[in-house]
């Protein structure tokens, strides 16, 4: 893919000149960004051997006038550009975002923290156990709370060195969920459109290599039976006693029944 006013459009956002949502420029470089999403698409089904689909809106996926118009309005307003990839049996979507203002590339996927681990220090734990022959490097991972709770951020590194670098003196309320993200920083070489895309197309890849595959999304534990004597209100796990006896003597009335 070839964005003609790429350079053009990302020049736009470092000088701060404002960006005309309904202009050349950025109908051209939203146009050149759809058919990108359809090419990673192809590279993961690719590398995979799996169909990797676009995740779109459902007024998106039936009117590509509106996509086009929706997306150049976020662009000129936001400065991003962003996707999401769905992954056959992936814990998460893989949401991609391509930052003009920072001039970065950022792979992630969240997912829910387990609710059946009260402390914020085992969740961290659950997560990091993970993720711990991931190559940490360009790796972050955001602690997600509740409410208005105040988010926390590290590296994953220092998240696999001490499960409290998610921890905040503002806040005790435990992570309800967790975004990992790949960041990939290009600078000067963001505005080259063909280093972009290069960049891009590697950065995935190299995220759900790293993080994706690795990932397995909580699921709640199944109920635990719990049997408890009808009189006396105390636990009976080998189910002896009168009741058992009971059961067993209209078991026996049935066969003697037949």
């Amino acid at each position: 893919m070839a964005i003609n006013k790429w350079k053009e459009v990302v020049g736009k956002v470092k000088s701060g000149a404002l960006l005309g949502k309904g202009t050349e420029e950025v109908e051209n470089t939203v146009s050149s960004w759809h058919q990108e999403q359809r090419d990673l698409c192809l590279v993961m089904s690719r590398k995979l051997g799996r169909p990797v689909k676009l995740k779109l809106a459902r007024a998106h996926r039936t009117d590509p006038v509106k996509r086009l118009k929706d997306d150049c309005e976020v662009l000129a307003k936001e400065k991003v550009l962003c996707c999401c990839l769905e992954v056959p049996d992936a814990a998460a979507d893989l949401e991609v975002t391509a930052d003009l203002t920072k001039r970065t590339i950022v792979c992630s996927m969240r997912l829910a923290a387990p609710q059946d681990k009260k402390r914020s220090t085992a969740r961290v734990n659950w997560l990091a156990r993970q993720l711990t022959k991931a190559e940490p490097e360009g790796m972050f991972v955001k602690a997600i709370r509740p409410g208005r709770a105040e988010e926390t951020q590290a590296a994953l590194a220092q998240v696999l060195e001490d499960a409290t670098a998610l921890d905040s003196p503002a806040t005790t309320v435990v992570p309800s969920a967790f975004e990992v993200f790949y960041m990939a920083d290009l600078a000067h070489r963001f505005a080259g459109s063909k280093v972009f895309i290069e960049e891009l197309e590697k950065a995935v890849p190299h995220f759900y290599e790293q993080v994706g595959q690795r990932l397995r999304a909580w699921v709640a534990p199944p109920p635990k039976l719990h049997r408890r004597d009808p009189v006396e209100g105390k636990s009976d796990p080998e189910g002896g006693g009168e009741e058992a006896e009971g059961s067993l003597g209209h078991a026996e009335g049935w066969e003697a029944a037949e």
